[in-house]
């Protein structure tokens, strides 16, 4: 029989750095899967397809629920919080269940903030450089920017309808915490509406992207 977790307590900054970058999202829709040998051609069409549908997203907001899934307990862990980015480089990632806490970024610069502790912590992103790197990943997926990924990742298209990418860290490293990523887009192609991440012992995390608004104003205050 396995295990049963006693208590659950999300580390966000944990769950930030395996995360590859972060859009709205909406339905979850059943996928077309292609051929693992899916042609290049095929996934350089969906890539700039992508590209094209972001160009005017300059703002993104939505609820989010996430499902940790570990071999070695019974239960789903489950948490659920909102998602918001503004071009060019703030975003905003909040958890009001299981625990209030938080990240916020804009221009250089960050605070964190946690029910437990009851503090925000203001900082530099020069003085956090793991942060600085996950910071520049979420830009480029909000503004498609593949260039920069591919850099990183190894591409493959999984799916064309809904479009579906898998992405593979390049870096040994970096494959011994994060095995893959998988990408679902919404079928108009201006959003992600969920995240997979595979880890490399088996558990993995399922992130989902719900009620997307798109270029929609948020609070003046609200990456401060």
């Amino acid at each position: 029989m396995k295990k049963r977790m006693p208590a659950f307590s999300l580390r966000i900054l944990g769950l930030c750095f395996m995360v590859a970058g972060f859009f709205c999202g909406g339905i979850l829709l059943l996928p077309t899967v292609v051929s693992a040998a899916a042609p290049d051609k095929s996934l350089s069409a969906i890539l700039e397809r992508i590209s094209s549908a972001a160009e005017d997203v300059v703002t993104v907001s939505s609820r989010m629920e996430q499902e940790k899934h570990l071999q070695v307990f019974d239960e789903v862990l489950k948490a659920s919080g909102r998602f918001a980015f503004q071009r060019p480089d703030c975003w905003r990632w909040e958890l009001a269940e299981p625990v209030k806490s938080g990240l916020a970024v804009c221009g250089g610069h960050g605070r964190r903030w946690h029910e437990n502790s009851g503090e925000v912590k203001r900082f530099k992103l020069a003085d956090e450089p793991w942060l600085q790197h996950f910071a520049a990943q979420v830009t480029a997926w909000t503004t498609a920017d593949f260039a920069f990924l591919q850099a990183q990742y190894r591409i493959t298209l999984l799916s064309r309808k809904p479009p579906i990418l898998k992405l593979v860290p390049k870096e040994a490293s970096a494959r011994q915490l994060i095995s893959a990523l998988e990408i679902t887009f919404s079928v108009d192609y201006r959003y992600v509406e969920q995240i997979v991440i595979r880890e490399a012992d088996n558990d993995y995390t399922v992130i989902k992207f719900l009620d997307v608004k798109i270029n929609k104003p948020l609070p003046p205050d609200y990456f401060d």
